[in-house]
């Protein structure tokens, strides 16, 4: 799930933040960061936030994830009992409002049914995405996932419109039959690239040819979707000088 979120944070069409709320805890430092230790993140904003709210703090704990600066990150919980002092109502509206509201912002947020749930993030994305694999199981938690997340929607405490993204389309099920087990638009998939995927996940040497790998070819039509799905709904709600607020990214049946 980290892995994919990575990959389309780090291929998004606009300047983008990386926020990891899983209440589970954060490991992009670890394993794409190759152990970098940060003196900033989500537990250190959170106490920051008590003298001032986390609008005014957010920026100080954000990291630079590419070279032009276009991809920063806000790193999760190093412990996660930390997740129940995180006022995510709050984060969520900071969020929102990064750099003025010129820069969207992706949201891991884990799984729906951790403990200490980021629900405030998700109820103000301007689009949800359920990343999913593609076996059996997979596929049948993300339905039960799409299925609690539209009965908070139908009671009034739902968010933006929900699609899913695709881990490994074709093991053995595609994209047409998951959107229709899982009732919402599959948005596209990102294959299987182990190579490249141990790059996001575990720091290995990207080498030259890391940018056409077949993953980060795939992350890049997706993201282009995934945002264009984000935008237009946003347009539907607010005026033409508003950008997405965040859209989260809920991941269910794939690990990475």
């Amino acid at each position: 799930m980290t892995t994919a979120a990575l990959a389309l944070a780090l291929s998004w069409p606009r300047r983008t933040v990386l926020a990891e709320l899983d209440p589970a805890g954060g490991d992009v430092l670890a394993g794409y960061g190759r152990g970098e230790v940060s003196a900033g993140g989500l537990a250190e904003l959170e106490l920051a936030a008590r003298r001032g709210g986390p609008a005014r703090h957010l920026e100080a704990h954000l990291l630079q994830l590419d070279a032009g600066g276009r991809v920063r990150l806000l790193p999760g919980l190093a412990d996660p009992i930390g997740a129940r002092h995180v006022d995510w109502h709050r984060l969520a509206g900071a969020l929102a409002a990064v750099d003025g509201g010129t820069t969207d912002a992706l949201a891991d947020c884990g799984r729906l049914g951790a403990e200490h749930f980021p629900r405030d993030a998700v109820r103000r994305a301007a689009a949800v995405i359920v990343v999913t694999g593609s076996s059996l199981r997979a596929v049948r938690a993300a339905t039960h996932t799409v299925a609690a997340l539209k009965a908070e929607t139908a009671a009034g405490a739902g968010a933006g419109p929900l699609a899913a993204v695709v881990v490994a389309a074709g093991e053995p099920y595609g994209e047409r039959e998951i959107g229709d087990a899982l009732g919402v638009p599959v948005l596209g998939a990102l294959p299987r690239d182990d190579k490249a995927a141990s790059v996001l996940s575990d720091g290995a040497p990207a080498g030259r040819f890391f940018p056409q790998s077949a993953l980060l070819r795939a992350a890049r039509e997706v993201a282009a979707r995934v945002a264009e799905f984000a935008a237009r709904h946003e347009a539907l709600l607010s005026p033409p000088a508003e950008v997405p607020a965040p859209a989260p990214l809920i991941g269910h049946g794939h690990g990475r």
